[in-house]
């Protein structure tokens, strides 16, 4: 009958791929596997950098203007980070740095003796080759700490390098002061001694040394 005619035509084309000898059917599934392997997945674009914020710039200490023109230069700013309780307990010494390495082991002094809650901070002096630091600290119970650098005195007969400060401290306060004061001068000639002779206060009043 015509239905069964229709019915019977349709049934090849309907499982056409199924009648297909297998070996056909494993190379055609075989040949997508491989072509799926070589599709390449587009490349995102490289990632640009951000770039880098710039590193702040070291600032060297600036000596007081107030020493222009002098051969000793204000040279505290090198030490601003030792603490009062390191600076209270060097009455009557004289610090004269004369290299690099004796610089660092200034620093190192005052890490390892404790006295301060935190390291110092460590500012390197760039003028070893021709200048050397000479330091002391005026220490006393008062108002004020007075350090006013006079004159820069060589004597070559004595082979010494002297600078002359007037020092000391003045005022009716009950206040414990120490007040560091450092200068950088010209290197002597090797073997010369180098040193501060500390003059005493003039009483403003009289115009004499205090007593």
């Amino acid at each position: 009958m015509p239905q069964s005619r229709t019915l019977a035509e349709t049934t090849p084309t309907t499982h056409a791929m199924s009648l297909l000898p297998k070996p056909i059917t494993w190379s055609l599934a075989l040949l997508l596997l491989l072509a799926a392997c070589n599709l390449r997945l587009p490349t995102p674009p490289p990632a640009t950098p951000e770039p880098s914020p710039p590193a702040p710039p070291t600032l060297a200490p600036t000596p007081d203007p107030a020493f222009a023109g002098r051969p000793y230069q204000d040279a505290r700013a090198w030490f601003e980070g030792v603490c009062f309780n390191y600076w209270v307990e060097q009455t009557n010494r004289v610090f004269v740095i004369a290299s690099p390495f004796e610089h660092i082991a200034f620093y190192n002094e005052v890490d390892e003796s404790g006295l301060c809650r935190f390291p110092v901070e460590r500012v390197p002096f760039d003028e070893f080759e021709t200048r050397i630091l000479l330091g002391a600290v005026n220490v006393g119970t008062g108002c004020w700490a007075y350090t006013d650098p006079l004159e820069l005195v060589r004597d070559d007969a004595a082979r010494t390098v002297t600078l002359r400060v007037r020092w000391g401290v003045y005022g009716e306060c009950d206040y414990r002061l120490a007040r560091p004061f450092w200068v950088s001068l010209p290197r002597p000639p090797e073997g010369y001694t180098v040193g501060f002779e500390f003059m005493p206060l003039l009483d403003e009043s009289s115009g004499t040394p205090e007593t």
